[in-house]
């Protein structure tokens, strides 16, 4: 059965303060719950910690990069957690990397505003069956 947007959980992990923050107020004034990681390893802790719906996943990020994170998410066999992944780095470099057939979307972040991102994010949920 599908959830209302009230109960899903969106971890944004990304290392730029005010960008993390510009997006978790777009996500929370459309009632998600948020959760923010502000590096790799953070949002791993998150990730089982919070057990969210959606992760959106910058690939630049101190001290574990995004594919890193991408990869422990994906270890976890049992449930599927759609992933965004969210950067300014251009597809192409994204491409050359095996982790390109594991999110379910992606996105240059100077190309979309945050409200864009949280319809992106909806659209996502939506086709994963979550809302």
């Amino acid at each position: 059965m599908a959830q209302s947007v009230k109960n899903i959980k969106v971890l944004i992990a990304e290392d730029d303060k005010g960008i993390c923050d510009m997006y978790a107020t777009a996500f929370m004034r459309e009632n998600f719950k948020v959760y923010t990681a502000k590096n790799g390893k953070i949002a791993i802790e998150k990730y089982y910690a919070k057990q969210p719906d959606i992760v959106l996943l910058d690939i630049m990020m101190p001290e574990v990069d995004g594919y890193q994170v991408l990869k422990e998410i994906r270890k976890k066999h049992d449930t599927y957690v759609p992933v965004i992944m969210l950067t300014n780095l251009d597809m192409e470099h994204f491409t050359h990397h095996d982790s390109i057939s594991r999110v379910d979307a992606y996105l240059i972040k100077s190309n979309f505003t945050p409200s864009e991102i949280v319809q992106k994010t909806k659209d996502v949920l939506k086709s994963n069956k979550i809302i």
